[in-house]
């Protein structure tokens, strides 16, 4: 009786060890990707969280739409007056004062692309509700 392995036996292991690695190896990239593409949404969101709140410390009703980049991502803030019929609990004929807080609708949409110069493919949108004074 003889003791060992053929080469057979060999050449068949090492084929089902090598299928073993190449679908690990797979696995791990498509991983990889998940989490950049997670590292990317989480980066557009705090971006957006930011801007918003910055929004919110403001008194006043800002005059224009900001913009800023920062890397590959863009972002643009706006904030227009809400239409006072549409908000419950408001008569828009009770509404005289010029100094009277202005309920205004506030928004930050985020953009970025996979690659610095790339079109911007991805997308954050924050919405939201504050009041400002007039200037």
């Amino acid at each position: 009786m003889k003791k060992g392995f053929t080469i057979l036996e060999i050449l068949v292991a090492l084929l089902v060890f090598a299928i073993g690695v190449t679908g690990m190896l797979a696995a791990l990239t498509h991983h990889m990707k998940d989490v950049s593409l997670s590292e990317d949404h989480a980066r557009g969101v705090r971006i957006a969280q930011r801007e918003m709140n910055a929004l919110r410390r403001m008194k006043y009703l800002p005059d224009a739409e900001m913009t800023g980049e920062e890397g590959r991502y863009v972002w643009t803030t706006t904030v227009e007056e809400a239409d006072y019929d549409e908000l419950p609990g408001v008569d828009s004929d009770e509404t005289g004062s010029s100094r009277a807080l202005k309920p205004c609708n506030m928004t930050v949409l985020v953009q970025w692309s996979d690659v610095e110069g790339g079109e911007l493919r991805k997308r954050v949108l924050f919405q939201g509700l504050e009041l400002f004074q007039q200037r």
